[in-house]
Protein backbone atom coordinates (compact mmCIF):
# COMPACT_ATOMS: atom_id res chain seq x y z
CA UNK A 1 0.00 0.00 0.00
CA UNK A 2 1.55 3.36 -0.72
CA UNK A 3 2.34 6.08 2.01
CA UNK A 4 -0.53 8.90 1.45
CA UNK A 5 1.38 12.08 2.92
CA UNK A 6 -0.38 14.85 4.02
CA UNK A 7 0.25 18.45 3.77
CA UNK A 8 -1.82 21.34 6.20
CA UNK A 9 -1.66 25.05 3.95
CA UNK A 10 -2.44 28.04 5.99
CA UNK A 11 -3.28 31.19 4.06
CA UNK A 12 -5.21 34.54 5.20
CA UNK A 13 -6.63 36.56 2.43
CA UNK A 14 -7.60 40.47 3.33
CA UNK A 15 -10.80 41.56 1.56
CA UNK A 16 -12.16 45.04 1.62
CA UNK A 17 -15.37 46.11 0.14
CA UNK A 18 -16.54 49.30 -0.34
CA UNK A 19 -20.22 50.19 -2.20
CA UNK A 20 -22.07 53.05 -2.31
CA UNK A 21 -26.24 53.51 -3.76
CA UNK A 22 -28.87 55.95 -4.42
CA UNK A 23 -32.71 55.95 -5.23
CA UNK A 24 -34.08 57.95 -7.33
CA UNK A 25 -38.23 57.88 -8.46
CA UNK A 26 -39.29 59.66 -10.33
CA UNK A 27 -42.24 62.27 -10.65
CA UNK A 28 -44.92 59.12 -9.68
CA UNK A 29 -44.59 55.73 -7.84
CA UNK A 30 -44.78 54.05 -11.41
CA UNK A 31 -41.08 55.08 -11.73
CA UNK A 32 -37.97 53.67 -9.93
CA UNK A 33 -34.35 53.58 -10.62
CA UNK A 34 -31.32 53.02 -8.45
CA UNK A 35 -28.08 53.27 -9.68
CA UNK A 36 -24.53 53.30 -7.25
CA UNK A 37 -21.13 51.65 -7.71
CA UNK A 38 -18.63 49.22 -6.06
CA UNK A 39 -15.06 48.99 -5.34
CA UNK A 40 -13.44 45.94 -4.12
CA UNK A 41 -9.51 45.54 -3.25
CA UNK A 42 -8.29 41.95 -2.74
CA UNK A 43 -4.16 41.65 -1.17
CA UNK A 44 -2.89 38.16 -1.38
CA UNK A 45 0.61 36.84 0.58
CA UNK A 46 1.08 33.21 1.48
CA UNK A 47 4.00 31.35 2.17
CA UNK A 48 5.05 27.97 1.44
CA UNK A 49 2.28 27.28 -1.28
CA UNK A 50 1.79 23.53 -2.74
CA UNK A 51 1.23 25.26 -5.91
CA UNK A 52 4.66 26.03 -6.55
CA UNK A 53 6.12 23.27 -4.45
CA UNK A 54 6.82 20.95 -7.57
CA UNK A 55 9.28 18.90 -6.33
CA UNK A 56 10.40 17.22 -3.01
CA UNK A 57 12.35 19.77 -1.11
CA UNK A 58 12.18 22.14 -3.11
CA UNK A 59 14.35 25.31 -2.53
CA UNK A 60 13.76 28.82 -1.99
CA UNK A 61 10.78 31.10 -1.43
CA UNK A 62 7.88 29.04 -2.45
CA UNK A 63 5.66 32.24 -1.80
CA UNK A 64 3.55 35.01 -3.76
CA UNK A 65 1.71 38.33 -3.25
CA UNK A 66 -0.33 40.30 -5.57
CA UNK A 67 -2.58 42.92 -5.72
CA UNK A 68 -6.34 42.90 -7.29
CA UNK A 69 -8.82 46.54 -7.58
CA UNK A 70 -11.90 46.26 -9.31
CA UNK A 71 -14.47 49.42 -9.80
CA UNK A 72 -18.00 48.82 -10.90
CA UNK A 73 -20.74 51.30 -11.68
CA UNK A 74 -24.33 50.20 -12.19
CA UNK A 75 -27.76 51.58 -12.75
CA UNK A 76 -30.67 49.37 -12.92
CA UNK A 77 -34.87 50.58 -13.29
CA UNK A 78 -38.11 49.33 -12.99
CA UNK A 79 -41.27 50.23 -14.31
CA UNK A 80 -44.93 49.19 -15.31
CA UNK A 81 -46.28 50.03 -18.32
CA UNK A 82 -50.09 48.89 -18.27
CA UNK A 83 -49.88 45.37 -17.12
CA UNK A 84 -46.30 44.81 -17.87
CA UNK A 85 -43.55 45.93 -15.64
CA UNK A 86 -40.08 46.46 -17.75
CA UNK A 87 -36.98 46.18 -16.15
CA UNK A 88 -33.04 46.71 -16.67
CA UNK A 89 -29.92 46.68 -15.69
CA UNK A 90 -26.28 48.34 -17.09
CA UNK A 91 -22.84 47.92 -15.25
CA UNK A 92 -19.66 48.45 -16.43
CA UNK A 93 -16.09 47.10 -14.48
CA UNK A 94 -12.83 47.94 -14.47
CA UNK A 95 -10.55 45.14 -13.17
CA UNK A 96 -6.71 45.13 -12.48
CA UNK A 97 -3.99 42.59 -11.05
CA UNK A 98 -0.68 44.62 -10.20
CA UNK A 99 1.95 44.20 -8.24
CA UNK A 100 4.15 41.07 -8.33
CA UNK A 101 1.88 39.22 -10.12
CA UNK A 102 2.50 35.76 -10.13
CA UNK A 103 1.93 33.98 -13.05
CA UNK A 104 -0.91 31.70 -11.54
CA UNK A 105 -2.80 34.63 -10.97
CA UNK A 106 -2.82 35.80 -14.51
CA UNK A 107 0.23 38.34 -13.93
CA UNK A 108 -0.31 41.81 -14.50
CA UNK A 109 -3.04 43.25 -16.48
CA UNK A 110 -6.36 44.56 -16.83
CA UNK A 111 -9.43 45.31 -18.38
CA UNK A 112 -12.56 47.93 -18.84
CA UNK A 113 -16.00 46.07 -20.29
CA UNK A 114 -19.60 46.42 -19.61
CA UNK A 115 -21.17 43.08 -17.35
CA UNK A 116 -24.69 43.57 -17.52
CA UNK A 117 -26.70 45.14 -20.16
CA UNK A 118 -30.14 43.55 -20.72
CA UNK A 119 -33.57 44.62 -20.90
CA UNK A 120 -36.96 42.24 -19.87
CA UNK A 121 -40.52 42.40 -18.81
CA UNK A 122 -43.28 40.61 -16.96
CA UNK A 123 -46.72 40.24 -16.71
CA UNK A 124 -49.02 38.54 -14.21
CA UNK A 125 -48.50 37.61 -10.13
CA UNK A 126 -47.51 34.33 -9.00
CA UNK A 127 -50.68 34.15 -7.53
CA UNK A 128 -52.34 33.35 -11.11
CA UNK A 129 -48.96 33.24 -12.79
CA UNK A 130 -46.46 35.27 -13.85
CA UNK A 131 -44.69 35.17 -17.15
CA UNK A 132 -41.02 36.97 -17.44
CA UNK A 133 -38.29 37.22 -20.13
CA UNK A 134 -34.95 38.85 -20.37
CA UNK A 135 -31.98 39.03 -22.68
CA UNK A 136 -29.13 40.79 -23.36
CA UNK A 137 -25.84 40.66 -21.42
CA UNK A 138 -27.19 38.64 -18.76
CA UNK A 139 -26.36 37.44 -15.41
CA UNK A 140 -27.63 33.74 -14.54
CA UNK A 141 -27.39 31.51 -12.17
CA UNK A 142 -28.82 27.67 -11.90
CA UNK A 143 -29.83 26.93 -8.32
CA UNK A 144 -26.81 27.39 -5.57
CA UNK A 145 -24.24 28.07 -8.45
CA UNK A 146 -22.76 24.24 -8.38
CA UNK A 147 -22.95 24.32 -12.27
CA UNK A 148 -23.95 27.17 -13.82
CA UNK A 149 -23.06 30.68 -12.97
CA UNK A 150 -20.24 32.50 -14.39
CA UNK A 151 -20.95 33.86 -17.54
CA UNK A 152 -17.71 35.85 -17.80
CA UNK A 153 -13.95 34.74 -17.96
CA UNK A 154 -11.80 37.05 -16.02
CA UNK A 155 -8.31 36.89 -15.60
CA UNK A 156 -5.75 36.33 -17.66
CA UNK A 157 -5.25 39.39 -20.26
CA UNK A 158 -8.44 40.66 -18.44
CA UNK A 159 -7.23 40.70 -14.74
CA UNK A 160 -8.96 40.53 -11.71
CA UNK A 161 -9.43 36.49 -11.81
CA UNK A 162 -9.87 36.50 -7.77
CA UNK A 163 -12.15 39.11 -7.60
CA UNK A 164 -14.03 38.43 -10.39
CA UNK A 165 -16.59 41.43 -10.91
CA UNK A 166 -17.78 40.70 -14.11
CA UNK A 167 -20.56 37.38 -14.74
CA UNK A 168 -22.62 38.65 -17.48
CA UNK A 169 -23.03 36.12 -20.01
CA UNK A 170 -23.17 37.52 -23.67
CA UNK A 171 -25.24 36.76 -25.26
CA UNK A 172 -27.70 35.45 -22.87
CA UNK A 173 -31.49 34.80 -21.71
CA UNK A 174 -33.95 33.51 -19.59
CA UNK A 175 -37.99 32.89 -20.35
CA UNK A 176 -39.84 32.00 -17.13
CA UNK A 177 -42.93 31.24 -15.66
CA UNK A 178 -43.86 30.93 -12.02
CA UNK A 179 -47.04 30.22 -10.18
CA UNK A 180 -47.54 29.86 -6.60
CA UNK A 181 -44.45 27.16 -5.66
CA UNK A 182 -43.96 25.91 -9.10
CA UNK A 183 -40.98 27.75 -11.37
CA UNK A 184 -40.60 26.70 -15.15
CA UNK A 185 -37.64 28.64 -16.99
CA UNK A 186 -35.74 27.67 -20.44
CA UNK A 187 -32.66 29.83 -21.09
CA UNK A 188 -29.67 30.63 -23.64
CA UNK A 189 -26.15 31.28 -22.26
CA UNK A 190 -23.17 32.43 -24.28
CA UNK A 191 -20.15 32.51 -22.13
CA UNK A 192 -17.99 35.47 -22.82
CA UNK A 193 -13.88 33.71 -23.27
CA UNK A 194 -11.12 35.48 -22.61
CA UNK A 195 -9.85 36.62 -26.54
CA UNK A 196 -6.77 34.40 -25.85
CA UNK A 197 -8.03 31.43 -24.66
CA UNK A 198 -11.96 31.22 -26.62
CA UNK A 199 -13.80 27.94 -26.33
CA UNK A 200 -17.08 29.43 -28.06
CA UNK A 201 -19.34 27.35 -25.34
CA UNK A 202 -23.19 27.72 -25.29
CA UNK A 203 -25.34 26.40 -22.99
CA UNK A 204 -28.96 25.84 -23.66
CA UNK A 205 -31.30 24.02 -20.71
CA UNK A 206 -34.59 23.76 -19.36
CA UNK A 207 -35.11 23.85 -15.18
CA UNK A 208 -38.07 23.04 -13.14
CA UNK A 209 -38.14 24.17 -9.08
CA UNK A 210 -40.71 23.54 -6.64
CA UNK A 211 -40.91 25.53 -3.54
CA UNK A 212 -42.99 24.86 -0.58
CA UNK A 213 -45.77 27.32 0.68
CA UNK A 214 -43.50 27.30 4.40
CA UNK A 215 -40.29 27.48 2.27
CA UNK A 216 -38.69 24.82 4.13
CA UNK A 217 -38.67 22.45 1.12
CA UNK A 218 -37.16 23.23 -2.45
CA UNK A 219 -36.73 20.70 -5.20
CA UNK A 220 -35.36 20.97 -8.46
CA UNK A 221 -34.48 19.18 -11.95
CA UNK A 222 -32.55 20.13 -14.91
CA UNK A 223 -31.34 19.25 -18.72
CA UNK A 224 -28.54 21.15 -20.43
CA UNK A 225 -27.14 21.06 -23.72
CA UNK A 226 -23.51 22.11 -24.73
CA UNK A 227 -21.48 23.16 -27.51
CA UNK A 228 -18.21 23.87 -28.06
CA UNK A 229 -15.29 23.98 -30.69
CA UNK A 230 -12.08 22.31 -30.09
CA UNK A 231 -10.46 23.74 -27.67
CA UNK A 232 -13.34 22.21 -25.22
CA UNK A 233 -14.34 19.60 -27.45
CA UNK A 234 -15.48 17.16 -24.80
CA UNK A 235 -18.62 19.39 -24.07
CA UNK A 236 -19.94 19.81 -28.09
CA UNK A 237 -22.85 17.61 -27.83
CA UNK A 238 -22.73 17.10 -24.17
CA UNK A 239 -25.56 16.80 -22.03
CA UNK A 240 -26.39 17.00 -18.44
CA UNK A 241 -28.76 16.30 -15.94
CA UNK A 242 -29.54 18.17 -12.52
CA UNK A 243 -31.45 17.01 -9.54
CA UNK A 244 -31.12 18.79 -6.17
CA UNK A 245 -33.06 19.49 -2.98
CA UNK A 246 -32.74 21.80 -0.18
CA UNK A 247 -35.04 21.29 2.76
CA UNK A 248 -35.03 22.58 6.30
CA UNK A 249 -36.51 19.06 7.67
CA UNK A 250 -37.37 20.43 11.26
CA UNK A 251 -38.83 23.52 12.64
CA UNK A 252 -34.89 24.18 14.14
CA UNK A 253 -32.28 25.76 12.15
CA UNK A 254 -30.94 22.78 10.73
CA UNK A 255 -30.62 22.82 6.63
CA UNK A 256 -29.60 19.68 4.56
CA UNK A 257 -28.19 20.21 0.70
CA UNK A 258 -28.08 17.72 -1.94
CA UNK A 259 -27.09 17.84 -5.56
CA UNK A 260 -26.57 15.91 -8.14
CA UNK A 261 -24.77 16.00 -11.64
CA UNK A 262 -24.69 13.50 -14.70
CA UNK A 263 -22.64 14.41 -17.75
CA UNK A 264 -23.29 12.37 -21.15
CA UNK A 265 -21.31 12.39 -24.29
CA UNK A 266 -21.15 9.17 -25.39
CA UNK A 267 -17.25 7.83 -24.78
CA UNK A 268 -15.90 11.70 -24.49
CA UNK A 269 -17.54 11.96 -21.27
CA UNK A 270 -19.23 9.90 -19.38
CA UNK A 271 -19.26 11.51 -15.60
CA UNK A 272 -20.88 12.72 -12.30
CA UNK A 273 -20.63 14.97 -9.62
CA UNK A 274 -22.53 15.27 -6.45
CA UNK A 275 -22.47 16.43 -3.16
CA UNK A 276 -24.65 16.86 0.65
CA UNK A 277 -24.26 19.10 3.02
CA UNK A 278 -25.49 19.89 6.45
CA UNK A 279 -25.85 23.25 8.89
CA UNK A 280 -26.90 24.34 11.99
CA UNK A 281 -27.51 27.84 13.30
CA UNK A 282 -27.35 29.11 16.71
CA UNK A 283 -29.84 32.02 16.04
CA UNK A 284 -29.98 33.00 19.55
CA UNK A 285 -26.23 32.80 20.86
CA UNK A 286 -23.72 35.60 20.33
CA UNK A 287 -22.10 36.36 16.75
CA UNK A 288 -24.82 33.30 15.59
CA UNK A 289 -22.14 31.13 14.89
CA UNK A 290 -22.73 28.45 11.85
CA UNK A 291 -21.20 25.07 11.72
CA UNK A 292 -21.54 22.94 8.26
CA UNK A 293 -20.69 19.86 7.03
CA UNK A 294 -20.24 18.94 3.43
CA UNK A 295 -18.94 15.54 1.42
CA UNK A 296 -18.24 16.71 -2.45
CA UNK A 297 -17.60 13.99 -5.00
CA UNK A 298 -16.52 14.61 -8.97
CA UNK A 299 -15.37 11.88 -10.35
CA UNK A 300 -12.02 11.51 -12.23
CA UNK A 301 -11.05 9.43 -15.35
CA UNK A 302 -10.57 6.19 -14.71
CA UNK A 303 -7.53 4.64 -17.13
CA UNK A 304 -8.76 1.12 -17.48
CA UNK A 305 -11.81 2.33 -19.71
CA UNK A 306 -12.38 3.69 -23.26
CA UNK A 307 -14.65 6.52 -21.75
CA UNK A 308 -13.32 10.14 -20.05
CA UNK A 309 -15.10 9.96 -17.03
CA UNK A 310 -13.08 13.36 -15.78
CA UNK A 311 -15.68 15.36 -14.90
CA UNK A 312 -16.16 19.48 -16.48
CA UNK A 313 -17.04 21.85 -13.57
CA UNK A 314 -18.58 23.56 -16.41
CA UNK A 315 -18.93 27.63 -14.50
CA UNK A 316 -19.77 27.22 -11.16
CA UNK A 317 -19.56 30.43 -9.28
CA UNK A 318 -19.43 31.84 -5.66
CA UNK A 319 -22.15 31.70 -3.60
CA UNK A 320 -20.36 31.88 -0.23
CA UNK A 321 -17.00 30.98 1.35
CA UNK A 322 -16.44 27.52 0.23
CA UNK A 323 -18.71 27.22 -2.46
CA UNK A 324 -17.87 26.60 -5.47
CA UNK A 325 -13.90 27.04 -5.35
CA UNK A 326 -12.96 24.54 -2.49
CA UNK A 327 -10.49 26.96 -1.04
CA UNK A 328 -9.28 30.15 -1.89
CA UNK A 329 -6.25 29.23 -3.42
CA UNK A 330 -6.42 25.64 -3.30
CA UNK A 331 -9.63 25.75 -5.50
CA UNK A 332 -8.74 28.52 -7.24
CA UNK A 333 -5.71 28.27 -8.75
CA UNK A 334 -4.09 24.17 -8.63
CA UNK A 335 -7.13 21.99 -8.11
CA UNK A 336 -10.63 22.24 -10.18
CA UNK A 337 -14.10 20.17 -9.35
CA UNK A 338 -13.36 17.44 -11.14
CA UNK A 339 -11.70 13.83 -9.69
CA UNK A 340 -11.93 14.95 -6.24
CA UNK A 341 -13.73 14.09 -3.07
CA UNK A 342 -13.73 16.68 -0.39
CA UNK A 343 -14.44 16.93 3.39
CA UNK A 344 -15.09 20.63 4.37
CA UNK A 345 -15.97 21.62 7.40
CA UNK A 346 -17.34 25.63 8.24
CA UNK A 347 -17.76 27.42 11.01
CA UNK A 348 -19.05 31.06 10.43
CA UNK A 349 -19.47 33.87 12.82
CA UNK A 350 -21.23 37.24 12.24
CA UNK A 351 -19.78 39.62 15.21
CA UNK A 352 -22.32 42.89 13.41
CA UNK A 353 -23.80 43.24 10.16
CA UNK A 354 -20.54 44.66 8.58
CA UNK A 355 -18.33 41.84 9.73
CA UNK A 356 -18.17 38.46 8.81
CA UNK A 357 -15.34 35.77 9.53
CA UNK A 358 -14.89 32.13 9.97
CA UNK A 359 -12.73 28.81 9.86
CA UNK A 360 -12.77 26.90 6.54
CA UNK A 361 -11.20 23.47 7.01
CA UNK A 362 -10.97 21.37 3.66
CA UNK A 363 -9.66 17.29 3.44
CA UNK A 364 -8.66 16.55 -0.57
CA UNK A 365 -8.30 13.08 -2.04
CA UNK A 366 -7.97 12.77 -5.50
CA UNK A 367 -10.98 10.51 -6.70
CA UNK A 368 -8.09 8.94 -9.66
CA UNK A 369 -5.08 9.23 -8.16
CA UNK A 370 -3.07 8.49 -10.93
CA UNK A 371 -4.68 10.47 -13.52
CA UNK A 372 -4.38 14.28 -12.65
CA UNK A 373 -1.57 14.72 -9.73
CA UNK A 374 1.10 16.47 -12.02
CA UNK A 375 -1.87 18.90 -13.57
CA UNK A 376 -3.34 19.66 -9.94
CA UNK A 377 1.26 19.99 -9.02
CA UNK A 378 0.13 17.69 -6.23
CA UNK A 379 2.41 15.00 -5.82
CA UNK A 380 0.43 13.61 -3.02
CA UNK A 381 -2.29 11.58 -3.30
CA UNK A 382 -4.52 13.72 0.04
CA UNK A 383 -3.14 16.79 1.85
CA UNK A 384 -5.51 19.34 3.78
CA UNK A 385 -5.94 22.69 3.84
CA UNK A 386 -7.34 25.35 6.90
CA UNK A 387 -8.10 28.89 5.87
CA UNK A 388 -9.07 31.89 8.40
CA UNK A 389 -11.12 34.63 6.35
CA UNK A 390 -12.47 38.00 7.35
CA UNK A 391 -14.89 39.94 5.68
CA UNK A 392 -15.53 43.75 6.10
CA UNK A 393 -18.35 45.70 4.14
CA UNK A 394 -18.79 49.51 4.11
CA UNK A 395 -22.05 50.73 2.27
CA UNK A 396 -24.17 53.96 2.35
Amino acid sequence: MDLVHRRIVFQVTILLAISASALAEGPDDDKDWSWGASANAGYFNFRNSLYVDREPDSPGDLGDDWLEFTLKPWAEFERPVGDVTWFGTASWAYARTDRNAAEISGGHADSADFDELYLGFRKGSIETGQFEIAAGRYTYQLAHAFLIADGYADGGSRGGYWSNARMAWAPGGRIQYRKLGHTVEAFFLDRDDRPESDTDTTVAGINYEWLSADDRWNLGTSYLELSANSARAHLDGARVYNLRAYVQPFAAPFNIEMEFAREDNGEVLDSSAWYVMADYSFDDSRWQPTLQYRYAFFEGDNPDTSADEAFDPLFPGFREWGTWWQGEIAGEYFLSNSNLKTHMLQLKLHPSEKVGTGLLFFDYRLHQPGDAVEEAHARTQAFEYAMVYATLSFSE
